[in-house]
């Protein structure tokens, strides 16, 4: 493929913004409406306004096949259904700091889901040790050690742990995006987050069919507008538009920023604060992103070393 363009650069900015910002009104709108339902919120949103721009601007004929409908399932489950609940189940118990932290290691697993996956992204010996030392910051924000045995502390563990499920997801997505059958972006946009949303109401009937919609500010249902416009459908558009003309790995590296507007947010907007070893957790993991992204020297022959 060839080297992203600056119009991809501009693309991968608003993505992180976007999604940053996802991570932090999630967490409020979590205070007020149960998660389920932010989640079922935000997708049908999105997908109502997918479908409105699909069928009065892009007047073609749909792209979309039989053989395209398991990779639509698959791709709604991992791209919006399941990491949008288990961000907005995980956000009741951590900070959004820490939850855009967590989400920072989408690279991490697409180093290893791309070998096994995508010919064109083998892992090196500098992606392998990039991954092992980000492996040790995951660690240390995620604290699975003797110290957490309060209730709090297991349950704050439980949503990180959450949170980080959903940046696996993220990753797999990614990197199944760039495997299924050819067809046009917005088609697969839009039918990914309708079937996304069909999935979650369905979910939610069965679940938790009485939500208390009543009692809930205005400002929570103007977040999940902006969720539902913003973050999943025009973002979800452009990440099927990337993820056509890029590599994995270059979207991917929007996660290296996301962390940064999450922590900057949630400490200035929400109050948030985070101790010493989230930090140190957080370095660490760039220091394995940076080196992962490293060219790999080539390693002389035994003629050239023998002269």
């Amino acid at each position: 493929m060839p080297n992203p363009s600056l119009r991809h650069w501009l693309m991968l900015a608003f993505l992180v913004f976007s999604w940053g910002s996802a991570i932090i009104l999630t967490r409020v709108a979590v205070n007020e409406l149960p998660p389920l339902w932010v989640t079922a919120g935000r997708l049908c949103t999105g997908a109502a306004l997918l479908f409105l721009y699909r069928i009065i601007f892009v007047r073609r004929p749909w792209s979309l096949t039989r053989r395209h409908a398991p990779w639509i399932l698959w791709l709604a489950l991992l791209s919006s259904a399941i990491p949008f609940l288990l961000i907005a189940w995980g956000s009741q118990f951590t900070s959004a700091a820490i939850a855009g932290i967590l989400m920072g290691t989408i690279p991490l697993s697409v180093l290893g889901l791309a070998h096994l996956l995508l010919p064109d992204e083998k892992l090196t010996r500098n992606k392998t040790v990039g991954f092992l030392i980000g492996f040790i910051g995951v660690v240390l924000i995620i604290k699975p050690d003797a110290s957490a045995l309060g209730s709090f502390d297991q349950t704050e563990m439980i949503g990180q742990v959450a949170i980080f499920l959903a940046s696996f997801c993220y990753a797999l997505n990614s990197v199944s995006t760039r495997r299924m059958p050819e067809a046009d972006n917005i088609d697969k946009a839009t039918a990914v987050v309708i079937v996304a949303a069909i999935l979650l109401l369905l979910a939610c009937f069965v679940a938790e069919p009485f939500p208390g919609f009543d009692s809930a500010p205005l400002s929570s249902w103007l977040i999940l507008i902006y969720l539902g416009f913003i973050p999943t459908a025009v973002a979800t558009l452009i990440l099927f538009v990337m993820l056509s003309q890029t590599k994995a790995g270059f979207v991917a590296m929007s996660n290296y920023l996301i962390p940064v507007v999450t922590a900057l947010g949630g400490i200035t907007f929400l109050g948030e604060r985070l101790e010493p070893t989230v930090w140190v957790g957080f370095i660490i993991i760039l220091i394995g992103l940076a080196i992962s992204e490293r060219k790999n020297k080539p390693q002389p022959t035994i003629s050239e070393t023998l002269g």
